[in-house]
């Protein structure tokens, strides 16, 4: 699969003296892509157990039979094992791995343009950049996973997948900085209309109904906004939890491992502030925020949390 994927990029980035792409060739190249990761991301799966590339279906048990090596004792051995969509197989690895940080929803772009899904005439140049260098990224990510080295990745493209890479993310930066000075003259100018002694009060609501339309069953951590400063904004994402295992002696010459300890923390991957409105939404602009995208979640019981309401 490593050699199919190594094939596929050969034909997706453009040549290498070249820093634009033909309109024409857009398709061909977000397909050449798409296929060249879904292959990325099963050998990938594979690494860890080629059962995970397996259906999650009922009646599906040919498939095991075949994925864990025991094609034999499936009910028909010659017809070999049916296989995740690329579409799953880019889902999964994207919730496999911990920190990645490439935005899903440029990724999932890339897949639907793959499947048909959206017709490449609808895309920007920008955004065609964005999905590029957001598929060059998680297939980095994953060439690290399984210990490609780096001389055997890109070849004769390596200089110009480090510019599309370096320039997206330059754009992302701008952008950001640009909406946080927008936020921030918005919020002093409210500010600005209403009493001083009733400031509080209408930041604590503001950051309710914010929370209220932003968390929809996300796990939250509070932050301070960049923008305005105020300390009840709010990051959205995942909770996920880091146990250390130590080993110690058995007593009968050998050891057994047990949890020394857990750290609860929170993936980010968006961020809301009712007070200014400020909004970001994937992990490469909370980190051109100068936002941590791994939190520490609190200790304790949150059951009594009453967030919208404080």
């Amino acid at each position: 699969m490593i050699a199919t994927s190594s094939w596929t990029r050969r034909r997706t980035l453009p040549p290498a003296r070249s820093r634009h792409t033909p309109k024409r060739n857009t398709r061909v190249i977000l397909t050449n892509a798409a296929i060249g990761l879904e292959h990325l991301c099963k050998a990938y799966l594979c690494s860890l157990h080629p059962a995970l590339l397996m259906e999650i279906k009922n009646g599906q048990l040919d498939s095991l039979l075949h994925l864990i090596g025991h094609s034999a004792r499936a009910k028909e051995p010659s017809k070999g094992p049916r296989t995740i969509s690329g579409r799953v197989a880019v889902e999964r690895v994207q919730a496999v791995p911990r920190g990645i940080t490439v935005p899903q929803d440029q990724v999932r772009q890339l897949i639907d343009v793959r499947d048909g899904v959206v017709h490449v005439g609808y895309l920007e140049e920008k955004e065609t950049q964005q999905i590029l260098a957001s598929y060059v990224r998680l297939s980095d990510r994953l060439f690290e996973e399984l210990k490609v080295p780096a001389t055997d990745r890109w070849g004769v493209h390596q200089e110009l997948v480090e510019s599309l890479v370096s320039e997206t993310l330059h754009e992302v930066e701008k952008d950001v900085r640009r909406r946080m000075a927008r936020a921030k003259r918005h919020f002093d100018d409210l500010m600005s209309k209403i009493p001083e002694e009733q400031h509080a009060a209408v930041i604590k609501a503001r950051q309710a109904n914010s929370w209220i339309n932003h968390a929809d069953g996300a796990d939250y951590a509070d932050v301070t906004c960049p923008a305005c400063g105020d300390d009840g904004a709010s990051c959205f994402g995942r909770e996920d939890v880091d146990v250390s295992v130590d080993v110690e002696p058995d007593g009968e010459g050998g050891y057994h491992s047990y949890i020394d300890g857990a750290w609860r923390f929170l993936q980010a991957e968006s961020f809301a502030c009712g007070a200014c409105g400020l909004q970001l939404h994937n992990p490469d602009e909370l980190e051109a925020a100068g936002l941590e995208i791994t939190i520490d979640m609190p200790e304790g019981d949150d059951e009594d949390d009453e967030r919208p309401y404080r």
